[in-house]
């Protein structure tokens, strides 16, 4: 009679099919992550923002202007924030314009390759917009 042995491994066509298939997904799975991570890090300077300006806001309710406020100086009577730094460090933060009545605030990506939004700011009447190629809605 014939011998007939059970294969218990894997040729090598069947492991190279697994190996493009795992490629081929890794390849499409790759670009959503990237986007979700730069959403996430987005998250961190919009919350920072916020913050700030919670921080300004506290900040006039003391001195009745926005005026002199400051972030990361040192200085404990004019400092809003104790660093530049968003919670996470994927921002950092400014105070582009202040008067006695306004504001305006600015969140600069650090390493991010988010060309959508790119900077993100905020100003005392609470208008949210961004520098990159995206809309206002896509980053906030």
């Amino acid at each position: 009679m014939f011998n007939s042995k059970k294969s218990l491994g894997f040729t090598l066509i069947e492991l190279i099919i697994v190996i493009t298939i795992i490629g081929i997904l890794a390849t499409l799975a790759f670009p959503s992550y990237e986007k979700y991570i730069i959403k996430t890090r987005r998250i961190d300077g919009q919350t920072a923002l916020l913050n700030l300006a919670a921080q300004m806001e506290h900040y006039f309710f003391q001195h009745h202007t926005y005026a002199g406020a400051t972030i990361g100086s040192g200085n404990l009577d004019t400092d809003v924030l104790a660093s530049n730094q968003s919670p996470e460090g994927w921002y950092t933060l400014s105070i582009t314009t202040q008067n006695t009545t306004d504001f305006s605030l600015k969140a600069t990506p650090n390493n991010t390759k988010d060309t959508l939004c790119d900077s993100l700011t905020l100003d005392s009447l609470g208008i949210k917009n961004q520098t990159g190629t995206g809309t206002v809605k896509d980053c906030w």
